[in-house]
């Protein structure tokens, strides 16, 4: 649906842009708000009026009033180099809307249980609910005639799968340029190719302060 009213041709596949798709195709209301001074609460959506509460940093709490489809996202996020998590968290509090048109009875007993909110959290415990948004939200943003239209872009070879996390693999570089041009984190294209079985295991660092370097 979003290719098509953007124009956009699956012979010749682009990344989605979440925002939007988020407003555009869902009729979602995107806000960017401070949502925590800790950076913990990442985003999140609301299926029916309620008031929220954020404390600055300051001390200072902001209440504020959201509407059912109002998808939120930590106002944080808007840095440049946050492009990654940010698309991914729209993406994933969209998917959460998705959900619950599709499983109105299902999703609207989880979210009764939450206080008609559901929020997405840095390093959070996962949840059926969780894992469901984050699947569907990979697909959205990383969906496989994508991916494998800038495999074939960049050339990407894995003898075996085998991915050395290296600067001197440059089959590392191509995945970070894979990254950039679709919009996603390291951590979230890495994951959707080891899903389609183009990276096999985990990559293998190749000097301790490859760790470091790379954060993992």
């Amino acid at each position: 649906m979003y290719y098509a009213l953007f124009g956009i041709s699956k012979n010749d596949p682009a990344p989605i842009n979440p925002e939007q798709f988020a407003n555009s195709v869902l009729g979602l209301n995107l806000k960017m708000l401070p949502l925590c001074s800790d950076g913990h609460i990442l985003g999140l959506t609301v299926f029916q009026r309620c008031s929220f509460t954020a404390t600055l940093e300051d001390g200072t709490k902001l209440v504020e009033v959201f509407m059912p489809r109002d998808i939120v996202i930590d106002s944080a996020l808007a840095a440049d180099r946050c492009t990654g998590c940010r698309n991914f968290t729209i993406a994933h509090e969209a998917a959460h809307q998705i959900l619950a048109d599709l499983f109105p009875n299902d999703y609207g007993k989880a979210v009764k249980c939450r206080g008609h909110i559901v929020y997405r959290e840095r390093n959070g415990k996962a949840s059926w609910e969780e894992w469901q948004a984050d699947t569907l939200a990979a697909e959205l943003l990383m969906p496989t005639f994508l991916i494998n239209a800038e495999i074939e872009r960049v050339a990407l070879t894995l003898p075996n799968g085998i991915l050395y996390k290296s600067v001197s693999d440059p089959n590392y570089e191509k995945i970070l340029e894979m990254a950039r041009r679709i919009g996603v984190s390291w951590s979230a294209i890495r994951i959707r190719l080891q899903q389609m079985q183009v990276i096999k295991g985990k990559p293998i660092h190749c000097h301790p302060l490859d760790i470091m370097r790379f954060g993992e």
